[in-house]
């Protein structure tokens, strides 16, 4: 079954007005009518009431888990695209909320996921000191042979000398014990999706800076977000549909 008509529902997401644009010129046809299309389009995350009347629809969203859905944010290609995006973000986001220079800054990374990497590239090639905290041997061989110094969590605890801190480790890493270790002037970025990496109310007890950084690529880079939104499904459908 080739799927070929497409809906999008909801638009409040800016990204598929752009993944919309993608699949057009990809050889896809829009409908406004949900009734007509083959398959719909839904936004990040997709909520429940989004997929009234949708029941026999194959459906294309984020973040969930429905019997006749694809969720493209765990598609592999998707992911790895999006998380450079995410790190893309998080440097203009950086050199928005800092009085220095990046080039020979001390940055540390926590967590060595795709987004740990994709931040490890784009740093360094700025010029920052690249210090990466990983929990893994693997990810501590990855780090290390890709040109980072490499620390341990519970080495957080101690002195730290960095300028910039970026969490990207979905669940809270830097508490008040972490935190006592940081320096007063650095800034530190929060990557990680709700709650985040960081408790929030002891830094800003400790009067350290916080930034939230989530939802990232909605942030800078709206239009490839989408973009890459669009290709995910259209990579789907031509593995599973053709």
């Amino acid at each position: 079954m080739k799927l070929k008509k497409f809906a999008v529902p909801f638009n409040e997401d800016k990204r598929m007005d752009y993944a919309k644009e993608y699949l057009e010129n990809n050889g896809f046809e829009y409908t406004k009518s949900t009734d007509d299309a083959d398959f719909i389009l839904l936004p990040v995350p997709v909520k429940k009431h989004m997929l009234a009347g949708l029941d026999n629809k194959v459906l294309f969203y984020g973040m969930g888990d429905y019997k006749n859905g694809y969720d493209y944010m765990k598609y592999e290609s998707y992911v790895l695209k999006n998380a450079f995006l995410t790190a893309e973000g998080a440097v203009t986001l950086l050199e928005e909320n800092t009085l220095f220079s990046l080039f020979k800054s001390k940055i540390l990374i926590i967590g060595y996921g795709r987004i740990g990497k994709a931040l490890h590239k784009i740093l360094s090639s700025y010029g920052a000191e690249i210090t990466v905290c990983s929990r893994s041997k693997e990810s501590e061989a990855n780090s290390v042979f890709n040109g980072a110094h490499h620390i341990k969590f519970e080495d957080l605890r101690f002195d730290n000398n960095s300028d910039i801190i970026i969490n990207t480790v979905p669940h809270t890493v830097l508490t008040k014990p972490e935190l006592s270790a940081v320096r007063k002037d650095a800034v530190i970025l929060d990557l990680a999706s709700f709650p985040g990496g960081i408790d929030t109310l002891c830094a800003d007890s400790m009067g350290l800076t916080v930034i939230n950084g989530r939802a990232m690529p909605s942030k800078y880079t709206v239009k490839t977000a989408g973009f890459i939104i669009g290709e995910a499904v259209a990579d789907i459908i031509e593995e599973e549909f053709i």
